[in-house]
C-alpha cells in the first residue's frame, strides 16, 4: 500500500514537472517568435540613412526587399563657389554651377506622381541647416534650401534611384551638405523635365552646360 502510493506521488510529481517544462518551452518558443518578428520588422524598415526623412513624404520602399539608398554626387571643384543650379527631373539628377563651369552633380528624388516638383526658374530664398517640416510630422530636412513659398526646396533625404518625395528635390547628404556651404540666398535653381544633355544642345534658351574646358 505505501508502495503504490509513493509511486503514484512520484507519478503526480512527474507530471507537474513536465508540465512546467512544456509551458516554460511554450514560453520560450513564443519569446523567439516574438523577437525573429521584430528583427524581421526591423530589417524590413530598415532605409540606409542614418535616420534622415523628407520633409515631402514618407520614404517609398519596395515591399520586396529593403530600400537602399542609392545617392551618389561628385564634387569637381572644392574651391569653387556655386551661383547656378540646374534640376533635371528626367535625369533626376542636379548639376551645380560657376557661371559655364560644372561644379558638382548628383543624383536625386524629386516629388512622386500626383506630388510632381514643379518646373521653372527659382531661386534660394532661405538657408536653414536644421530645418523641420511644419506639414508632415516634424520631419527632419537637413542643409535645407527653399524654392517656393509651399515649401518645396533642396535638402538631404533619401534615395531609392526614382522620384518619392512630395514636391521636395532630394539630394545625398554628402552633396547636400557641400552644396548649403557653396551656396549663397538668391542663387538661382532651374528645374526642368527634359535631360539635360538633350536640352545642352539649345544654349541660347537654358544657357546649360555639363562642362566647360
Amino acid at each position: 500500500m505505501m508502495r503504490n502510493l509513493k509511486k503514484t506521488e512520484r507519478n503526480q510529481a512527474l507530471a507537474s514537472i513536465w508540465n512546467k517544462t512544456m509551458k516554460t518551452s511554450n514560453v520560450l518558443t513564443l519569446l523567439a517568435t516574438l523577437c525573429i518578428a521584430v528583427t524581421a520588422g526591423t530589417a524590413a524598415r530598415a532605409d540606409g540613412f542614418s535616420g534622415y526623412s523628407s520633409k515631402h513624404g514618407s520614404i517609398q520602399q519596395r515591399t520586396s526587399n529593403a530600400a537602399v539608398d542609392l545617392g551618389k554626387f561628385t564634387w569637381l571643384a572644392p574651391d569653387s563657389s556655386v551661383n547656378r543650379i540646374v534640376v533635371s527631373l528626367a535625369d533626376q539628377s542636379l548639376y551645380a554651377y560657376n557661371g559655364r563651369q560644372l561644379v558638382a552633380f548628383s543624383n536625386i528624388s524629386s516629388g512622386k506622381p500626383g506630388h510632381e516638383t514643379p518646373t521653372g526658374t527659382f531661386t534660394v530664398t532661405q538657408k536653414d541647416v536644421d530645418h523641420h517640416s511644419s506639414i508632415y510630422d516634424n520631419a527632419s530636412m537637413p542643409f535645407y534650401m527653399r524654392l517656393t513659398d509651399g515649401g518645396v526646396g533642396l535638402h538631404a533625404g533619401f534615395i531609392p534611384g526614382y522620384p518619392a518625395s512630395h514636391g521636395c528635390v532630394r539630394l545625398p547628404l554628402g552633396m547636400a551638405r557641400e552644396l548649403y556651404q557653396h551656396v549663397d540666398s538668391g542663387t538661382p535653381v532651374e528645374i526642368i523635365s527634359t535631360p539635360v544633355t538633350a536640352t545642352a544642345q539649345n544654349t541660347a534658351t537654358t544657357g546649360i552646360h555639363l562642362a566647360q574646358d
